[in-house]
């Protein structure tokens, strides 16, 4: 059976559950603002500092780097390590990022040799690296927590947070830099250091449970190639690209299709779909245990392929921007459902699953959106979407095979064995 060890006896007892689900809430929503504040900031750094497009896909490509890392690193030890300990160290690098994103560039030593770009560079590696960490930590802490009536459902409900955090983001972001002046940017950022200096508050008083993996090296390859751990990895890896390509990209087809400006397009596209996903996350989080995930994940990726055909081959721009926004409800749970028929599968294989799983969805967040781009680029967004369509599809195909090989009971992951 798991073994569920308590990192602080005294804590639990004195203090609810409820304080550890607060703080990965607030956890998963300061990934929201370090995944985002770049992309919707680097508008005002072209105008303020003269950087050029190029230079935003070098902050993407090094922002993915430095939470691969992080994921690698954890996927080697977490199982071995303080979830507190990793969990308060993950969160103040992220504070420590922000603030220095926000004040660096306000230096006199900094602005007057040319500075600004790898002082920002620095910053973005920093909280990015503390986004692959909490990535990795907060789903097991998640799923650790006691007497919870759905484990899939509290997963889905704490996931929904990543894009309420996405709207809340890009909303008073976009609305901060339109009515005070982009020339005030810092000041947004460091208000945004709130959220990791809430969780790191939490995070050291909240009662935390770990679960500790049973069997050794051996164990841990046969789950590993296994063919239902084979075809989750497949399934969270194609789950990354087909949420990231739409939500990197659904701005981009507002301001092209439609003519918005920047700060309409991120609120009506990105927007938008970070709001539908929060919807669909937060009502399987409602519902829990009562739909069936398998069949849910094998539903809404069909959904997902079907959308990307509607974005790429119908030729009206207002329907193919309600599709881009419909997808962020059908793709909303790729990501998170494949973590919990993972975790109902192997229950007692520790959270290196979860950590492996991270890396490939990551890879798929990664790889896909580049190579949407370069598609954009010489055959046009259009065409970038209907080819993109293979994506969902191939996610579609893994969901069903995993629907044939799950055969354990939905949900009943919490008879482990607790002290």
């Amino acid at each position: 059976m798991t073994e569920i060890i308590d990192e602080n006896a005294a804590l639990k007892k004195q203090r609810s559950y409820r304080l550890t689900f607060a703080a990965c809430i607030a956890g998963i929503a300061n990934q929201a603002v370090v995944a985002s504040i770049i992309a919707l900031l680097f508008t005002s750094f072209m105008k303020l500092y003269g950087f050029e497009v190029w230079q935003l896909g070098v902050f993407v490509g090094v922002n993915f780097i430095a939470q691969l890392v992080a994921d690698v690193i954890l996927t080697a030890c977490i199982d071995r390590l303080s979830y507190r300990k990793m969990a308060i160290t993950s969160v103040s690098l992220s504070a420590a990022g922000l603030a220095l994103l926000a004040l660096l560039p306000m230096l006199p030593f900094i602005k007057n040799n040319g500075l600004v770009y790898p002082a920002m560079m620095l910053a973005t590696v920093i909280f990015a690296f503390s986004g692959g960490m909490l990535e990795v930590m907060i789903t097991p802490i998640t799923d650790a927590i006691p007497d919870s009536k759905s484990k899939s459902g509290a997963l889905a409900m704490m996931h929904s947070f990543y894009a309420w955090g996405q709207v809340i983001t890009i909303v008073a972001t976009s609305l901060f830099v339109v009515f005070l002046g982009a020339e005030n940017w810092h000041y947004i950022v460091l208000i945004w250091c709130a959220l990791p200096l809430t969780a790191l508050v939490l995070f050291t008083l909240c009662p935390i449970n770990r679960v500790v993996a049973e069997g050794g090296v051996k164990e841990k390859g046969k789950t590993l190639f296994s063919p239902y751990m084979i075809f989750a990895m497949l399934a969270i890896f194609t789950a990354g690209g087909t949420e990231t390509i739409m939500n990197q990209y659904v701005t981009t087809f507002s301001q092209v299709s439609l003519g918005f400006s920047k700060a309409t397009s991120d609120i009506v596209g990105m927007g938008l779909f970070a709001v539908m996903m929060g919807i669909a996350r937060s009502g399987y989080g409602i519902l829990g245990d009562r739909l069936n995930m398998n069949v849910t994940l094998v539903t809404c990726s069909f959904l997902s392929f079907v959308l990307y055909l509607v974005v790429g081959f119908v030729p009206v721009p207002w329907v193919a921007l309600v599709a881009c926004i419909a997808c962020g409800f059908t793709c909303s749970l790729l990501w998170p459902g494949t973590l919990v028929v993972a975790a109902r599968k192997f229950p007692t294989s520790g959270a290196w699953v979860f950590a492996l799983l991270a890396i490939c969805g990551d890879l798929g967040g990664s790889i896909f959106p580049t190579a949407a781009g370069f598609f954009a680029d010489s055959l046009g967004l259009n065409a970038a979407f209907a080819i993109s369509s293979l994506i969902p599809l191939v996610c579609f195909v893994s969901h069903v095979l995993l629907l044939r090989k799950d055969k354990a009971v939905p949900g009943k992951i919490d008879g482990a064995e607790r002290r």
